[in-house]
Parts: C-alpha cells; sequence; structure tokens
C-alpha cells in the first residue's frame, strides 16, 4: 500500500419504513426496489488512464434518480427512524450506522442485494458485521478510520441497551429499503462519487441549534460542482499538486473536484488532499468520504479549528503517523504470534 507522500515533509421520505419496534409486520427489501443503475465503464487501464466520463451540466444518468435527492430521502428516513425508535440525542450512532453500510466492502452491479443479508442478522451478529467492516478498513487506511472514531467508537459496546439496539435496527432497515446501496455499492468510484450522503445525513441529524453554534454553511452540491469546473478548467494540473480546504465539512468541494478530474480523465490518486473541520462528526465523515469516493492514497484530514489553533494539518499529519505506525507494529506482533503457534503446532506433531 503506498504510504501518505503528504506526510512527508512537515461533507421525510414521503413515508418512511417504519420501525420493527412500532409496526409493519411487512418489511421491504432491496430487491422490491428498482434495479441499480448501470455502471459507467471506466477502462482497466493502468493508472493515471482513466477513460473521460461523459457527463454534462446538471445531468443525471437515466437509470438513476437524481442522486442528490435520493440522498436527502435517505437522510429523512433514517432520521425518523432514530427518532422514532428514541434512539436518543447521539446522532453519531446513526451516522456510524450509514457509514458502515456505505463502507461495506463488497462492490459491483449486483451489491446492492447484500441488504436483504444486512436486514436478516440479529442484533449480535449485526454489530459484528459492524466491527469487522470497521477493522478490514483500519487495516488498510489506519490514518482514515482513527479520524472517523466518533462513527464507530459505540460500536465497542459488548452489551448495548434493548433500546439503542432496536434503534440501530431501524436505522439499517430505513437506510437499506429507502436504497443507500445504490449509491455507495457501485464498484466505479464516479458512480460513488455522485452525492454526499455522510453530508446529507449529518446536516438532517444535527439540530438547528448545533448548526448555528458551529457555523455550519453547507454549499449546494450543485454550487460546489460550478465551483469546481470555474476553478479547475482553467487550472494546469500537474501531478503531485496538493488541494488544502481549511474548513471542509465532509468534502462536499472534493467531490466535485473529483468528478471534474474524472471528466477530464486525470486520475485523483495523483494528488494531495488536505482538509481540516473544527467539528469532529464533519471530519470523521469526509474520512469516510474519502473511502468512498476513492481519493487515493495521499489524504490528510485533521480536525480543529483553523483560526485559532495554529497548524492543524500539521497536528493531524503527525496524527495520521501514529495511527500507521500503531497499524504497523500491531501487524508484526499479530506475524510474530502466528509464526509461534506454528512453531508449537509442529512441535507438538513430531512429539505424537
Amino acid at each position: 500500500m503506498n504510504q501518505l507522500d503528504l506526510f512527508a515533509d512537515d461533507d421525510k421520505p414521503d413515508e418512511p419504513t417504519p420501525s420493527p419496534a412500532s409496526a409493519a409486520p411487512s418489511r421491504r427489501y432491496l430487491t422490491d426496489l428498482p434495479p441499480a443503475p448501470a455502471p459507467v465503464t471506466i477502462s482497466a487501464q493502468p493508472r493515471p488512464a482513466l477513460t473521460v466520463v461523459e457527463r454534462k451540466l446538471g445531468h443525471y444518468r437515466p437509470t438513476q434518480r437524481n442522486p442528490h435527492a435520493h440522498a436527502f430521502e435517505i437522510a429523512e428516513a433514517v432520521g425518523y427512524a432514530w427518532h422514532h425508535a428514541h434512539g436518543g440525542s447521539g446522532i453519531e450512532v446513526p451516522i456510524g450506522v450509514v457509514a458502515t453500510l456505505a463502507l461495506w466492502p463488497l462492490r459491483g452491479p449486483d451489491a446492492y442485494l447484500a441488504a436483504d443479508w444486512w436486514l436478516s442478522l440479529n442484533d449480535t451478529d449485526l454489530l459484528t458485521a459492524f466491527r469487522e467492516c470497521w477493522a478490514r478498513w483500519w487495516i488498510m487506511r489506519p490514518d482514515l478510520i482513527d479520524r472517523a472514531t466518533p462513527l464507530h467508537k459505540w460500536i465497542d459496546d459488548e452489551h448495548p441497551d434493548a433500546r439503542r439496539a432496536g434503534a440501530v435496527r431501524a436505522v439499517v432497515e430505513a437506510s437499506l429499503t429507502n436504497g443507500l446501496l445504490h449509491l455507495t455499492s457501485s464498484d466505479d468510484a464516479d458512480l460513488r462519487s455522485t452525492t454526499d450522503v455522510m453530508g446529507t445525513v449529518l446536516a438532517v441529524m444535527r439540530s438547528e441549534g448545533a448548526h448555528d453554534a458551529l457555523a455550519e454553511i453547507h454549499t449546494p452540491p450543485e454550487v460546489a460542482y460550478l465551483m469546481a469546473r470555474m476553478l479547475l478548467d482553467d487550472m494546469p494540473l500537474e501531478s503531485g499538486m496538493t488541494f488544502d480546504e481549511p474548513a471542509g465539512g465532509t468534502g462536499g468541494m472534493y467531490r466535485a473536484a473529483v468528478q471534474v478530474m474524472r471528466e477530464r480523465g486525470i486520475d485523483p490518486h495523483q494528488f494531495g488532499w488536505s482538509l481540516t473541520d473544527i467539528d469532529p462528526l464533519a471530519a470523521a465523515g469526509a474520512a469516510v468520504n474519502a473511502i468512498l469516493w476513492d481519493l487515493g492514497p495521499h489524504v490528510l484530514i485533521g480536525c480543529g479549528d483553523t483560526l485559532h489553533e495554529g497548524n492543524v494539518p500539521a497536528r493531524a499529519a503527525q496524527e495520521a503517523r501514529d495511527s500507521l505506525e500503531r497499524r504497523d507494529r500491531l501487524h508484526s506482533q499479530a506475524v510474530f504470534l502466528a509464526a509461534i503457534q506454528k512453531v508449537e503446532a509442529l512441535i507438538r506433531d513430531v512429539a505424537a
């Protein structure tokens, strides 16, 4: 795996499905929804040779609903399910549920059918699957998964109370039956970048007072796309350039930028992406999005007050290095223990 070169030196549905606790013996499955959109073919050429993505301003593929409206429907359904099941004020839990389902590594045109499997799990198996999903990504990208800690630390609770378990299950069902995997399970990174589900869910779940306290202003996706076009169409993009967003939210501007790049056949992996936000949940959502949108190996996400804390990216870079070193250390220990177990098994076989 390429290490982070950036560190080298110094963003109501009409009738949402009711939660199991409230009623509804008839459960909607993903197989009842329209087929997943056909993926856009990106040639399997070695990087950076990407096929140019054909897209016109304001145009969505004929097989796909407006993805931003779809993301809002999902967010409204998640909020309704969580509050209707009396999940409580900890919005990091439902947002984390959405993040886990979005990060599930099964990709491809039929991956959305995994919804039926998710909905068949009991509470214990559901939490086990959540832990395995985050553990898998931590092995590959500990820097991003550690930044996303607010979205998954609650999963470590071995014995969640029944009310929260029911609310989590309600969010799982609301997310899947409203088509979350249609937006996040494609094996084409361009399709996974059509909207910012994490940012939309965060915006819907957060109270108006919290929005005001954090001075959150979400740039509309269409405006972000226009800004990215205006900036990048006239910019000579060279491999190794780094983009810096000091108040990046969940990364909406970067989502628009990678869409414009892919339209031009430019691989986002060639560039560095540095983002900071004062809100831990927004920074966590940006870390999840960096994986979903496939920004590449050179991603740095910090959490802090850019105006008052000095060089937040420098601190974030050290935190990322620490995450990578911890992963490598634990991996070495695991390899050593596995070798000891093999030797002990061999000795037992010889003695027998």
